[in-house]
């Protein structure tokens, strides 16, 4: 009777320590509640993040032990660890100005925090098979306390916290194979691409990315590049060809971007068809230098491709933010015409025609060139076999850039001549 009496003491005990355990337990998830519909605050959300960089690296970092672990999975691995070292290290930076000791980690422990509950209920003897389900169960609610403290001790908590309590990493304490890592491997993006090292001269690495994407943007006027209107590979262009188009520009805009100041989320854009554009002149040196259209009036492009972050525009060819106003061509591939010098042209949506001559293109009004080939097309019934002649007057007036008003005279003094000729006819 004694030992079946110290057996309910015990366990009115150890349910006494439950309860209270599943009353803190409500508390801290009340308080998590009502935490949840306040709006975060900068802080909170770069811990979040921090949270998530560190779970994802975790499991990268797994695949790795077991080697596991794809190229891309190891670039990505360094990205996140590169992140994570530099939000404890701007962490070091925001705390430093309160003249904290940074010698500890910071704990932000409240005054008077116990040690984590340790989970164990005691009942009759040890061993018992009743003693072992409460432990499992007294495990359960304990281990969900401790989640919540820990989450209140490690993640900075703005609502009460004193300055004065917390205590922050040296940035030298910084894991040292993290420190060398991005370091070897910003070291070997200079290395093998030598323009980038023209690119990231002078940029503070500590400013916010928009200012760091604002610099190196600006950079590319500097580096000599030529733009030939041609195509050419974004990686030759960081390896010393300076040369190409708008895609090799804005790729090695991403690359440089991503590679070496890990900025994420840069996407490539692009116009795909062609199109006329009053843009202006670019800021590079070769014959791309002048629009080449309508003699310098305009450019006609084939495509057009700019970067883009956080929806800003970043058209490195004419190192605008702006994306170039466009009178697309209604066709990709050209139309055929034996009346156009090489025998192509593009119809425009706002009633161009453009065509090219000897690298360089012009234009015309759409509803002149249809009355032209009408003219012609009737004409060709009574001139057939003068009509190639006719075909390389109207041809000469393109090279030349002719206006409306040349075209209608050659059609009047076609048409004369037509007249004539039947006249002549008749006579006879």
């Amino acid at each position: 009777m004694k030992e079946r009496l110290q057996i309910h003491k015990k366990a009115d005990s150890s349910t006494s320590k439950l309860e209270s355990s599943q009353l803190a337990s409500h508390q801290s998830t009340d308080k998590a509640k009502l935490r949840s519909n306040t709006p975060l605050t900068q802080v909170e959300i770069e811990n979040q993040e921090f949270q998530q960089h560190k779970i994802e690296a975790t499991k990268l970092e797994i695949q790795a032990k077991y080697g596991s672990l794809t190229s891309e999975g190891q670039e990505r691995l360094t990205v996140l660890q590169a992140k994570m070292n530099g939000f404890l290290q701007n962490r070091v930076e925001q705390e430093s100005g309160f003249g904290h000791d940074f010698g500890k980690i910071a704990t932000n422990r409240p005054q008077g925090t116990v040690d984590l509950i340790q989970p164990k209920l005691t009942i009759s003897q040890p061993g018992d098979e009743y003693e072992q389900e409460a432990d499992k169960v007294a495990a359960t609610v304990v281990n969900q306390m401790n989640t919540a403290s820990l989450q209140d001790q490690v993640l900075p908590a703005r609502e009460n916290s004193q300055a004065t309590s917390e205590e922050v990493r040296k940035p030298q304490d910084l894991p040292q194979a993290s420190q060398n890592s991005l370091a070897d491997k910003k070291q070997k993006f200079l290395q093998d691409y030598q323009v980038a090292n023209e690119l990231v001269k002078g940029i503070d690495e500590t400013l916010p990315q928009e200012k760091i994407l604002e610099i190196l943007f600006n950079n590319f006027e500097k580096i000599g590049f030529k733009y030939t209107m041609v195509s050419k590979s974004h990686e030759n262009l960081l390896k010393g060809t300076k040369e190409g188009d708008c895609q090799t520009l804005a790729r090695a805009f991403k690359k440089v971007a991503e590679e070496y100041f890990f900025i994420e989320n840069i996407n490539i854009e692009s116009t795909a068809k062609p199109f006329l554009s009053e843009a202006g002149k670019t800021k590079y040196e070769g014959r791309g230098k002048e629009p080449n259209c309508d003699d310098g009036k305009r450019w006609f492009f084939q495509n057009h491709y700019w970067a883009v972050w956080n929806n800003k525009i970043y058209d490195v060819l004419f190192l605008s933010h702006k994306k170039a106003e466009a009178d697309m061509a209604r066709q990709v591939d050209p139309l055929k015409s034996m009346l156009m010098p090489e025998e192509e042209y593009y119809e425009t949506e706002k009633g161009k025609v453009v065509y090219p001559y000897k690298n360089k293109y012009s234009t015309a009004e759409l509803a002149m060139f249809e009355k032209l080939k009408n003219f012609v097309k009737n004409l060709s019934k009574w001139l057939t076999k003068d009509i190639g002649a006719i075909a390389n007057k109207i041809q000469s007036l393109f090279i030349r850039g002719a206006n409306t008003s040349e075209f209608d005279s050659l059609m009047r003094e076609l048409q004369n001549n037509q007249i004539n000729e039947a006249a002549s006819r008749e006579s006879e």
